[in-house]
């Protein structure tokens, strides 16, 4: 299977010995699914705007050495990665603090040839993965254009993976709710963290009745405080929603970094028709690597036998 997952990159200024890494949750969870993927025939591009200045070249080089196709990745002479400044507090909470959204992603659709557009016209790829963060990164004429793509790409038969990561940065709750409206229509498999549906919408009111008319397959949703993060799956079936499996998750260093890794375990499991039950089982085994790290990555030795 060859899946695209299209998202914005971030250079990442932390405290961590390092200093700077590169990052995104859609790279993040990329690079994962690309390390999964190699003994299950699947197969990862990844889709981005970056600049042509040495980290953006440092960047593109990182993808390519985990086995991420990059030929979907534009490159702008003008434009720069965005900048995000993760802070780490008493309790072990991150939080991120964003630079630069005027960043190159928010240009994908309007510099530079077509790349997704003619992949996605050619029926290059099986599925593709966005993020709320993808579709918010984009102007609102670009937004209209991913849309379309995912017109074409379900028409088709493509399948359309999408989170509901919200960043008030970057749009507010009502243009959230609205494109939302818009795309998850498309979605075979939504990954709905409820602390940030909570933001978009307010409350919980309503919350699986949205699934159901907008006719999400297959729903994963997950609830996270500072300490464990719980995760049910449900599927839809004859216009209701019927809880499948729930499992838990320890958070040690901020759920974000254990989602990339959930997101891309349970992928890789579904994309080979494995059950609900076994791809949470495989999406919880990597996330518990990741518990334990102070990096949003872990070296790929230390998942050798999941590869």
């Amino acid at each position: 299977m060859k899946i695209v997952f299209f998202g914005e990159a971030l250079v990442e200024l932390n405290h961590s010995p390092r200093h700077q890494t590169y990052g995104g949750n859609v790279v993040n969870r990329a690079l994962y699914l690309a390390r999964l993927g190699g003994s299950r025939a699947i197969h990862v591009s990844y889709a981005t705007c970056i600049g042509i200045e040495k980290i953006s070249m440092q960047m593109l080089q990182c993808w390519q050495r985990e086995n991420i196709d990059t030929s979907l990745v534009k490159c702008l002479a003008t434009k720069f990665p965005n900048l995000c400044f993760i802070e780490t507090d008493n309790y072990g909470q991150r939080h991120y603090h964003y630079w630069n959204k005027d960043n190159a992603m928010r240009y994908y659709f309007s510099y530079g040839p077509a790349l997704l557009h003619h992949a996605v016209t050619n029926n290059d790829y099986d599925a593709i993965y966005i993020s709320g963060s993808s579709i918010a990164a984009l102007t609102d004429d670009d937004k209209t254009v991913l849309l379309s793509l995912l017109e074409i790409h379900k028409e088709k038969g493509g399948k359309v993976y999408l989170d509901n990561s919200f960043r008030a940065d970057l749009w507010s709750t009502r243009q959230a709710q609205y494109w939302y409206g818009k795309i998850f229509p498309y979605v075979d498999i939504a990954f709905i963290d409820l602390n940030d549906e909570m933001r978009i919408w307010g409350s919980a009111r309503y919350l699986t009745q949205r699934y159901i008319q907008w006719g999400c397959r297959e729903v994963v949703f997950k609830q996270a405080n500072s300490t464990e993060c719980t995760v049910c799956s449900l599927v839809i079936r004859s216009d209701a929603l019927l809880r499948v499996a729930t499992i838990k998750l320890a958070v040690q260093y901020g759920d974000q970094i254990v989602d990339n890794a959930f997101v891309a375990g349970y992928l890789a499991a579904r994309i080979n028709q494995q059950t609900i039950s076994q791809s949470l089982v495989l999406a919880q085994t990597l996330s518990h690597r990741v518990t334990t790290s102070l990096d949003a990555i872990i070296p790929s030795d230390s998942m050798r036998d999941m590869m």
